[in-house]
């Protein structure tokens, strides 16, 4: 039995036993006081008072049935009735007493309603400031569903399960359940019935006014029936039926406005929304510009009526809903060349084949503005009529239109009539009111280059186009600045790793409580576990925050309802999990056919794939959830795997290489999808929602539940800052660590950003997600990522294998910092072997081209003035020397001539190449061609290493030769072949003068000239070091011995010789290595190992070692050098064994 009456109370009793049962409940109420009147929690004034009342005047035996309703009316909040009108003996009892005895009667009501009497109404008041009294007559009239309510408030004693003190603020929660509860007959659980339950939930939720839309039914229903499994069910079903209904009317209302949205209807409703206002009054400008009624403000149009988010709806000729276009109020000869360019830029979009056309439609739209708007009025304010308007792409000239103020001065050309100002001119006109960077704008007019070129390659076919020609310059775009570097603020290094066990930590949570939505997994209510079903979390406020919240801000998880405490790791030491304000967002799944509240798992696991992948966040929400494995050795127990990416803007489908574990991730977000049983996931959707797309349809692994293909709301940026803010207070609270920047700030007035300074749950209480804002934002992850990943692996390892980059894109990510900046030497090295990988793959690295244009710089500056170019540049001449001309020839030469001591040789002149080696060979060092470098036995061993090296780089050139030879026709660039073969001829020359070299080295060694030394121009040499007057090397110079056979590497037949080989190995099929005969071995390496192993077990002392030492002081040959390369020239015979 329900009572909804809101004064009227029920009566269950006669009218006598109502006179009676008062008069007890009374005396009942009045000994409860007596017995706690020396309890703290009784105030001793307000007993005082109810004593004094009954003891001079007060006496209730006489009242009847009037009296006590009357009585009840006193309670009430705002009531009218004095306590006069109940008893004319009361009108002495002061005005200080009103309250004590409205309490007083609340509680005798109380008994009234224990003792079945009567069934009050809901205005009756609970009970406030007197919880002692409030308990002890809940405890002696022993009411089971009276001790479960009154036990939930925070301030009762008596024991509850479901006591949450921080959701009941005010307590109002449990105060509507009390007077919910005293106008039910629910005394106990088993007396609930599914008649009055419905009752009581059709009159809280639903359309229209209900009596208990403020009593928190559902939760009421839920907590009652708690203990008892079939009223808990009966309660799940009830709750469970509404929520149903409801999601059914949703869908029947989206089909019907989906059918509405078929129906055609005009384009603008006027009065319809502020938006539609402001439509209505931008289209009435843009025909009253087009009729030339009106002059072109630039400033006021662009900015107010002309808006960016207006542009579209006014101008663009496919309208979604069908209704007019602006142009059908426009005059035709506007009407026919609007469309004819917009049917031409629309075909020339279809020939891009774009994933996005979102920019160039906007920069249409513009165009078409300034087509239907800008040129009509000008010529009508010109002219008085259409007749300069262009009709056709005859009239519509590239420079007139497009280009004249940019790549001409003003008043260069001269017109019979001013021309109109140009599209180009139009558009920076635009982007200047709107802000645009001028990124933005070089983007848009790159746009309009590309329209006109399409234009200039199709005019033999558009109709009267054959005279059009694309005259765009780099005058006609803005400047603008190449970056070096990502500005992209990365996580500190040193809580990266915090922040991903965080994440990691943050998916198992999200896991833990779906799994507690669908009944698997328990929770802790009161220190004991329960197993909650989904209604409870979403409707108890005693589960509240996990899935459901009781703050209208984002609030916090509450951790004493799970059955594990949340950890993570910083410097490999255990974290718990203090401040975790609510992170995620709960949205609809079907599961196995059920329409269930879940958490969505996906932008926390995105958030992780982005931290171990470096992956863009779209390549990583558009993986292909059939095929993301496909490449997998499911069996092998390697901590790397591949990865396969569906898509890429650069190079499409390839694989990457990804840890073990981050496949695992993948793994459980595929598990969790193949649970979602909505039709639309077992369909496959066009990438990008983009029919016809190149990467065409598939299933993306990070999709949300719904049947729209848009994958706007699929990503993380909403809840990026939410995760900054758990990190941040991780630093700044637990660590204390403070001597960085925040981490995420609170939005202010304006652009204003505010410092977070308090993280309690009054603060998370009052913020939104969309209150926070951060400078990190979640691609700065690939950055993170690129420079974490630099400090082990080389940046073409980190772009071929891993993020999908180019190497140039890698160093543009790696942000250094003070930890992990390494030394000069290492900075300088890494840049070598960044352009050494781009030598060996046949690219031009700016260490090449550096070198290339430094080498002409000296040859022009020798050829202009040697003299100069040799001051300038740091170079000597030993023909300016052994002229004599001048003294400074003699000093400059003096001061750089010094012996540097290199591995395979010994160079006079501190490794500064005079002028005529800088002539003859270039002035990259090409010491093994210097006729000046001084060579000795000792550097045998080095030149014949030196020689495999250089048969090694010949093998590798001629494997990009071959490749290169291996492509199309059409894709073949004549002078790339040109410059592989000058590569391969340069490695050839060095081979096989380091081989001549190591022969005559040989032949010193074997005929005892171990102290001697030899060089092609020691005649010039000595002859040098006398006119300068040296004598440091003079011990050197005078043990160098001629030689009168050595090769002239340089000659025109030795170049046809080198020529021939290559072609003759290029036919040889791959078989380099078998024909060139590098030595791969390292002698050196496995000698010393030998050595090693006969010391330790003893088969070889220490002396021995010794003495070996001293005797290769003779060296001895046993083999002589082979000349693989002159005998393939023939250039010297073949030596038959």
């Amino acid at each position: 039995m329900i009572n909804l009456s809101s004064e009227t109370p029920l009566w269950l009793v006669d009218d006598e036993q109502v006179q009676c049962e008062f008069k007890r409940a009374v005396a009942f109420v009045r000994k409860a006081y007596s017995s706690l009147s020396g309890d703290s929690s009784v105030n001793y004034t307000v007993a005082s008072k109810i004593r004094n009342v009954f003891s001079s005047s007060l006496s209730v035996d006489t009242w009847g049935r009037a009296q006590i309703e009357a009585t009840l009316s006193f309670t009430f909040r705002g009531s009218q009735t004095r306590l006069c009108d109940i008893d004319r003996e009361l009108r002495s009892v002061p005005s200080t007493y009103h309250d004590p005895l409205s309490a007083f009667f609340r509680l005798v009501f109380v008994v009234l309603w224990a003792r079945r009497v009567l069934l009050a109404p809901l205005a009756m008041q609970t009970i406030v400031h007197n919880d002692g009294v409030f308990d002890h007559l809940c405890e002696e009239l022993d009411v089971e569903c009276l001790k479960m309510i009154r036990g939930i408030h925070p301030k009762s004693n008596l024991p509850s399960i479901f006591k949450r003190g921080e959701f009941n603020d005010g307590s109002s929660r449990v105060n509507f359940w009390v007077r919910l509860l005293f106008s039910t007959d629910f005394y106990t659980v088993g007396e609930m019935n599914r008649v009055d339950c419905q009752k009581l939930f059709d009159n809280c939720y639903g359309n229209g006014d209900k009596p208990l839309r403020r009593y928190f039914v559902a939760d009421f229903l839920l907590m009652l029936a708690h203990p008892f499994q079939e009223k808990k069910e009966m309660a799940v079903d009830i709750v469970e039926q509404y929520k149903s209904a409801k999601d059914d009317r949703k869908v029947q209302a989206a089909k019907r406005k989906k059918e509405r949205d078929k129906l055609p209807r005009s384009r603008i409703k006027i009065g319809a929304s502020s938006f539609n206002v402001a439509l209505a009054e931008a289209r009435s400008a843009a025909l009253e510009l087009s009729r030339g009624t009106r002059p072109f403000d630039f400033e006021k149009i662009f900015k107010t009526l002309f808006g960016q988010h207006r542009i579209k709806p006014l101008f663009n000729t496919k309208s979604k809903d069908g209704g007019d276009s602006i142009y059908e109020s426009m005059h035709p000869v506007i009407r026919s060349f609007v469309g004819l360019v917009d049917g031409m830029f629309r075909s020339y979009l279809l020939s891009k084949r774009l994933q996005r056309a979102s920019n160039h439609i906007m920069v249409l739209n513009l165009f078409l503005s300034y087509l239907s708007c800008y040129l009509p009025g000008y010529y009508l304010a010109r002219d008085g009529s259409l007749e300069g308007y262009p009709k056709n792409l005859k009239d519509f000239n590239c420079t007139i239109f497009f280009t004249r103020q940019h790549i001409f001065t003003e008043g260069f050309l001269q017109y019979k009539k001013e021309p109109p100002m140009t599209f180009l001119k139009y558009m920076e006109l635009y982007a200047s009111e709107h802000g645009w960077v001028n990124e933005t704008q070089y983007s848009r007019v790159l746009i309009v280059d590309d329209f006109c070129t399409y234009v200039q390659s199709n005019r033999e076919i558009l109709p009267d186009a054959n005279l059009f020609t694309n005259n765009f310059s780099a005058s006609c775009y803005p400047s603008i600045e190449k970056r070096a570097g990502t500005v992209k603020k990365i996580i500190p290094r040193d809580y990266f790793s915090t922040f991903l066990s965080m994440l990691y930590s943050l998916e198992y949570l999200v896991m833990h409580i779906n799994l507690m939505a669908a009944g698997e997994m328990r929770g802790v209510l009161g220190g004991q576990l329960h197993q909650p079903v989904l209604q409870d979390l979403l409707e108890s406020h005693a589960w509240a925050g996990l899935l459901s919240k009781e703050t209208r801000g984002v609030g916090s998880v509450n951790l004493d309802l799970l059955n594990y405490c949340p950890i993570f790791y910083h410097d490999g030491v255990v974290q718990r999990m203090e401040f975790l304000p609510r992170f995620y967002s709960v949205i609809d799944y079907e599961i196995e056919g059920n329409l269930l509240k879940m958490i969505s798992p996906n932008e926390i696991r995105i958030t992780q794939l982005m931290c171990e992948t470096g992956l863009r966040q779209h390549h990583i929400v558009w993986l292909d959830k059939e095929r993301y494995d496909c490449v997998m050795d499911s069996y092998s127990k390697s901590q790397l795997a591949p990865l396969f990416v569906s898509s890429d803007k650069s190079h499409g489908e390839w694989t990457a290489i990804v840890s073990r574990h981050v496949v695992d991730v993948m793994h459980r977000q595929r598990a969790w999808y193949d649970k979602c049983s909505h039709p639309s996931y077992a369909e496959n959707i066009w990438y990008g929602g983009v029919e016809g797309s190149k990467f065409g349809q598939y299933k993306p692994l990070f999709r949300r539940p719904g049947e729209g293909v848009s994958d706007s709301n699929w990503k993380n940026y909403r809840y990026f800052p939410m995760y900054m803010l758990m990190l941040q207070y991780f630093i700044r609270e637990t660590i204390g660590d403070c001597s960085g920047e925040p981490l995420v700030y609170l939005k202010g007035e304006g652009k204003t950003r505010l410092e977070i300074d308090s993280y309690d749950a009054t603060f998370l209480g009052k913020i939104s997600m969309a209150d926070l804002t951060s400078p990190h934002t979640p691609h700065a992850l690939r950055a993170g990522f690129v420079s974490e990943a630099i400090r082990f692996l080389p940046p073409s390892i980190i772009g071929q294998f891993m993020t999908g980059q180019t190497e140039e894109l890698v160093w543009y990510y790696a942000i250094f910092d003070g930890k992990s900046m390494p030394d000069h030497q290492k900075l300088l090295a890494d840049y070598l072997n960044k352009n050494m990988d781009a030598l060996g793959q046949g690219d031009a690295p700016e260490l090449a081209q550096a070198v290339l244009e430094m080498n002409t710089r000296l040859m022009k500056s020798i050829q202009v003035d040697a003299v100069k170019a040799i001051q300038t540049h740091g170079l000597i001449s030993l023909t300016g020397v052994k002229e004599g001309e001048s003294g400074i020839e003699v000093l400059r030469a003096k001061r750089y001539t010094k012996l540097a001591y290199n591995n395979c040789h010994i160079c006079p002149f501190d490794n500064r190449c005079p002028k005529e080696v800088v002539e003859k060979f270039g002035v990259g060092r090409p010491c093994a061609l210097c006729p000046y470098a001084i060579r000795g036995v000792d550097h045998l061993g080095a030149i014949s290493a030196e020689k495999d090296k250089a048969k090694e780089m010949m093998i590798s050139v001629l494997r990009h030769i071959d490749e290169y030879r291996a492509l199309k026709a059409r894709a073949r660039n004549p002078r790339t072949l040109e410059d592989l073969n000058a590569e391969y001829d340069r490695h050839a020359r060095e081979a096989y003068a380091l081989e001549a070299i190591e022969q005559q080295l040989y032949q010193m060694a074997r005929s005892g000239q171990l102290q001697s030394f030899f060089m092609k121009e020691s005649v010039g040499l000595a002859a040098h070091y006398e006119k300068i007057s040296l004598t440091e090397g003079e011990h050197l110079i005078k043990r160098l011995i001629d030689v009168q056979n050595f090769p002239d590497v340089t000659s025109s037949h030795l170049d046809t010789k080198f020529a021939y080989m290559r072609t003759s190995l290029l036919m040889s099929k791959g078989r380099f290595e078998e024909i060139l005969k590098p030595d791969f071995s390292s002698p050196a390496h496995q000698l010393a190992s030998q050595v090693g192993s006969m010391l330790t077990t003893g088969a070889l002392q220490v002396q021995d070692v010794f003495r070996i030492g001293r005797a290769t002081e003779q060296l001895q040959y046993m083999e002589k050098p082979k000349q693989d390369i002159g005998v393939r020239i023939g250039l010297v015979p073949l030596e038959h064994e």
